[in-house]
């Protein structure tokens, strides 16, 4: 049977299974969100819940879950907006794992109205349909992944938040709904190499992975993005060939400048740390390798151990590379895996990226000459910006917990998967004697932090 909501008060309708071939999610997380959300239907998101780092209100609508039988403890997580679904197809076809994606859709709610219904209830209801027929499909490829999915609506009061999307939150979501011991937190833009799963089958390295990873070790999966190309079609159609080859035919087509590794023309610092020159010589794990404050690759890590991703982060900015920074804080040595590597897909740029980059260049200025006029810019590139250096300045100080929502923490200490390890998810990096020394250090980070950010973020 497939477990439903029909409204946004959370009532759950069971419908045939037949109708989309899935079975329900685990009823532990069914309940426990629906305690969670309560009575969510006159609660609108707002810009300024945002700046003022409320909790975002989330309702799941609707979820999906596989009935294939997982091969790998090894779950690729991720989340995505309902316009990208072509992104999660891909994905899926090329990984023979479990796969957990949190969707996401926002409805507008005009002004005076607080309820979902008229064409926001169409369009909820348009996408629970598209998601059937698109899971129904998924479960019909013969070498796809076993993929659980799902639906989550946000109703929002302000239009700007329409662009707005939860990112960090998505991830949490998906992560919550992953019951393997490993997860590898993959953006739905990128295709995970063959390889991987070829290395995975292999006689021990399951266990021997789930090993090291326990003692909290993870394996950094090197990225690699194409060249721009006349089509997005074209650029596809590379990424598929990089993510089906082998490490030495993936070397050629770096040598012919096909692909090469992700953000390199303009955020190198982003991936440098991987050492991707290390990587193609050698046939075997290597690391830890070193750590930068602007390093940030995707990579397998236990479930029971890694933390969670922030949710004050939406918008674009900052939100995986400060969830990196609390993984070191947090004592995690950086091994790259051996064989595994990821293939970015190409896609346009978002209206929240495009935000960002205007409203930063502007921020930056004005912290330079007006440093109370700066303070007070509600713009999404200044608050970003003030949700990362209050994120820093807390890590450094060993006093830093990620903002979790209400659903996400009430699950932790009720669903059987998490209930055991939610304590070690969520606890703060532990805090250290302070010398008068490194008091002055941190006096001077908070200086620092004031300065203008890297031009890419």
């Amino acid at each position: 049977m497939k477990r439903c909501l029909q409204n946004v008060s959370l009532c759950f309708l069971l419908l045939a299974a037949s109708a989309a071939q899935a079975a329900p999610p685990p009823a532990a997380l069914v309940e426990c969100l629906k305690r969670a959300e309560g009575d969510q239907s006159s609660q609108l998101s707002t810009y300024q819940d945002f700046v003022h780092g409320h909790a975002t209100r989330l309702t799941l609508r609707s979820g999906w879950w596989s009935e294939k039988k997982s091969i790998f403890d090894l779950s690729i997580v991720t989340g995505l907006t309902v316009s990208r679904l072509d992104q999660l197809e891909a994905q899926c076809r090329a990984w023979k794992g479990p796969l957990t994606a949190a969707v996401y859709l926002v409805v507008h709610v005009p002004p005076g109205s607080t309820k979902l219904d008229g064409a926001g209830l169409e369009t909820v209801q348009k996408a629970e349909k598209d998601m059937a027929e698109f899971h129904k499909r998924m479960e019909a490829l013969p070498n796809g992944c076993s993929l659980n999915m799902m639906l989550l609506v946000e109703t929002v009061a302000d239009r700007i938040m329409r662009w707005m999307l939860p990112i960090n939150v998505l991830r949490n979501y998906a992560l919550l709904g992953a019951d393997t011991r490993l997860v590898a937190m993959v953006d739905v833009d990128l295709l995970p190499s063959v390889g991987l799963a070829d290395w995975l089958q292999l006689p021990g390295q399951m266990d021997w992975l789930k090993q090291e990873c326990s003692q909290k070790k993870l394996f950094v999966l090197p990225a690699f993005e194409t060249a721009e190309l006349p089509t997005m079609a074209a650029a596809h159609k590379v990424a598929a060939k990089a993510a089906a080859s082998d490490k030495q035919a993936l070397q050629k087509m770096v040598a012919e400048q096909q692909v090469w590794q992700f953000a390199l023309k303009i955020f190198r610092e982003g991936h440098n740390m991987t050492l991707y020159d290390n990587w193609f010589n050698s046939s075997e794990t290597y690391g830890p390798v070193g750590w930068t404050k602007d390093y940030e690759p995707w990579f397998i890590i236990d479930r029971t151990l890694t933390p969670f991703y922030d949710s004050v982060f939406r918008g674009y900015g900052w939100n995986k590379v400060t969830h990196v920074t609390h993984v070191h804080h947090q004592g995690f040595k950086f091994m790259v895996h051996p064989t595994g590597f990821l293939v970015h897909r190409q896609h346009g740029y978002t209206k929240a990226r495009d935000s960002y980059q205007s409203s930063k260049a502007s921020y930056e200025k004005t912290l330079l000459t007006n440093k109370a006029k700066a303070r007070a810019d509600k713009s999404l590139a200044a608050t970003t910006h003030k949700f990362r250096d209050r994120v820093l300045v807390q890590l450094s100080e060993g006093r830093y917990k990620p903002a979790l929502d209400t659903g996400l923490q009430m699950c932790l200490d009720t669903l059987p998967w998490w209930k055991q390890n939610s304590s070690k998810v969520v606890a703060p990096a532990q805090a250290v004697e302070v010398s008068a020394a490194q008091r002055h250090q941190r006096r001077r980070r908070r200086r620092q932090l004031e300065q203008p950010a890297h031009p890419r973020r």
